[in-house]
């Protein structure tokens, strides 16, 4: 849980610090929005899973399906939140934070959105095909 909360800031982070300087300088025409989201649901994913296993949420005699089914739903449900967020930020701080900082804030295009909730998908499927997603807890003996 700790390396997902630590990845999770640190993906944050460079968000927040990209969106202050000027991306294309430093990319180029290369986006990185996507990459952000996918390793952003990858984490999120293991953070719910760790979470999942230790609160025998979702019961954890639960066939395996239900359980993934559970993991991938909380990270897009946090993927539309976040969705939701940049959407509000750009309404609301947008101007503001162009006028005073020159910070081209948050919110893309409806192809930016739908593309955002794919990586988001796909990070959260990506995480359930590499690491497996225990349909029931392991005894103590094992």
């Amino acid at each position: 849980m700790r390396t997902a909360i630590l990845f999770l800031i640190l993906i944050f982070s460079l968000n927040v610090f990209l969106m202050t300087v000027d991306i294309n300088y430093i990319f180029g025409s290369f986006n990185v929005d996507p990459i952000l989201h996918l390793f952003g649901a990858f984490f999120i994913a293991m953070f719910f899973a760790d979470y999942l296993k230790h609160m025998q949420i979702g019961n954890p005699g639960s066939p395996r399906l239900k359980r993934i089914l559970i993991l991938i739903s909380v990270v897009v449900f946090i993927g539309v939140l976040w969705e939701f967020s940049e959407y509000l930020a750009t309404n609301f701080f947008g101007n503001y934070l162009y006028s005073k900082y020159k910070i081209i804030c948050c919110m893309g295009n409806l192809d930016d959105t739908i593309s955002d909730l794919m990586m988001d998908t796909i990070g959260a499927i990506t995480f359930v095909l590499a690491f497996r997603v225990p349909s029931k807890t392991r005894s103590r003996q094992e």
